[in-house]
Parts: C-alpha cells; structure tokens; sequence
C-alpha cells in the first residue's frame, strides 16, 4: 500500500500489515479495543490527495484510492474523517507531535468523533509495537554458501556504478566485524533488494540483513529471487542518487517525495537502511 509521493502511506501499510499478520481472533480482539471507523484525507507536498479508510470497527480492513468514493467502497461508514498533510501524518506517527497540537495548528481537520481524532496517535503507537513484536514472514530457503553467495567485496563491485563500491564497504564492515554484524542483523531484521539504475541498466544486489545471515551472505549480487531470499522491500533509484543518499548529500524523505526513490513492498524497512548506510559510512570510508 506504498504510494508514490505519499511518505506517511507507510503509516497506514504498517497498520493494515499488522491487522493482515493477526489470527482471525486476534484481529478481532483489536478491532474490538478501538471500535470505530477512520477515514484519511492525505494531502502531499504537491497539493495532491490520497484517501484511506481503515476498519478498525467490523473486520480490520483497510483500503485506499484516490478519490474518497473509491476508497470508502466495501466499507462501513466513518465515525471520523481526518483531513492532514502527508508529512504531518507521519510525523503523528513517530511520535513528533501530537493530533491534538496539529489540530489547534490548523493541520488537522476533523469530521465526526472528535474524541477518536485524539486518540490517533496512541493508537498508531499501538500498532507499530505490534509490528515489532510480529514474527518476520518466512523466507525461502537461504542457498548454500558457496553456491552464488558473495564471498568478498570484490564479487559485488560492478563497472560503472559507483553505489556498488558503497554496498561493498557494508559486506566488508559486516565481514570484518562478527559483533557489528549481528547486532546491525537483530536491530534491522529484513531483507532489502537494491536496485539501481546505471550506464547498463538497472543492476541489483540483497542486503540479507536478517539474525542469521553470515558473512558470505548478508550481501548478495543479483535479485532476491535469483538469491532464493523474499525481499521485504525492494528500493529502486538511479546510482548517482543511491551513492548521495550514503554520504548524506541527499535525504531519504526528500528523495521518496521528489520521485527519486522509488519502493515495492513494506517501505516503512527502507527507514532501517538508513543506519545500515551510516554503518559504512562511520568506518571512514569515502562514500
């Protein structure tokens, strides 16, 4: 449910990931904790709007469009419709401000059960423990050292694109040091497919960034698939820009909102590669 232009649509995946994710028991249990129905209004940097509505009253279904109509189909009525810009849904979420504040800001705007509107950010706080605390999909089978799996820096590196050398200094930092490795394994608990777009096309490579992975495996070049690993997310950009995110020179947010980067899957990962690039960027090296 990423949609392009539309930071805080991770929001609302992570939400409707953790209520898919449930036993039929247990979403009932949540549905039944918050009983209401709520509709989003979402209104990018560009002017243009997304909606979403999630039925957190009935079954825990969420669906979105972008118009109001389409999204409110199959759905029951909203007990509250809230109309926020994309960055300061997102903001609520992480816990950076408050709905209440927003609201006496003018930000948010709010139909129906005023009462359900402050209680918006305990609730997206609820759920974003419960995606932490939901066991990681299943992955296929991991293959074999030794058939396909990079064994040193030099196997990633591809003529031509610069972001390779970047990705090679995370497989030697995380070769090199056993105990940063794991602990970067346990904090990120993912499997990214990087792919970038380059003289000769586009080029991937796995960050196979899940406890477990070792040394010979945690980087990979090639497709998830061709790697036998199920991608959590999938980021795709040009080289140039993927080697200015590393250093720094361009924000991950900004790039996401300016059609720079572009994401297939559960886009609220790609907010953990953030610290996997700043791990290869601490050792000194010059990305």
């Amino acid at each position: 449910m990423a949609i392009d232009g539309f930071i805080s649509s991770a929001v609302i995946d992570q939400l409707s990931g953790v209520l898919t994710s449930l036993s039929p028991e247990d979403r009932k249990k949540e549905v039944g904790k918050v009983k209401a129905v709520y509709a989003f209004e979402v209104v990018n940097s560009q002017g243009k709007k997304h909606y979403f509505v999630v039925d957190l009253k009935q079954t825990g279904k969420v669906t979105d469009a972008a118009t109001e109509e389409e999204a409110a189909k199959g759905q029951p009525k909203p007990d509250i419709s809230i109309t926020v810009n994309d960055e300061t849904l997102l903001k609520i979420a992480d816990g950076k401000t408050t709905a209440a504040g927003e609201f006496m800001s003018g930000k948010v705007k709010i139909k129906g059960n005023m009462m359900l509107g402050m209680k918006l950010e305990p609730l997206l706080k609820r759920f974003k423990k419960l995606a932490e605390s939901l066991p990681p999909p299943t992955s296929a089978p991991a293959a074999a050292e030794g058939s396909g799996a990079a064994s040193s820096a030099q196997d990633i590196v591809v003529k031509g694109y610069q972001g390779s050398l970047v990705i090679a200094q995370i497989l030697k930092v995380f070769s090199a040091d056993k105990a940063k490795r794991e602990a970067a394994l346990m904090k990120t608990n993912a499997v990214f497919q990087i792919d970038l777009d380059g003289p000769d096309g586009i080029k991937s490579w796995v960050l196979n960034l899940k406890p477990g992975a070792s040394a010979t495996d945690v980087v990979l070049p090639g497709t998830a698939a061709q790697n036998k690993k199920t991608a959590g997310v999938t980021l795709i950009l040009k080289d140039a820009d993927f080697v200015d995110l590393a250093s720094g020179k361009l924000n991950g947010q900004s790039a996401f909102m300016g059609g720079k980067l572009k994401s297939k899957g559960n886009i609220m990962l790609a907010l953990k590669l953030d610290n996997v690039l700043k791990t290869a960027k601490d050792t000194g090296a010059k990305l």
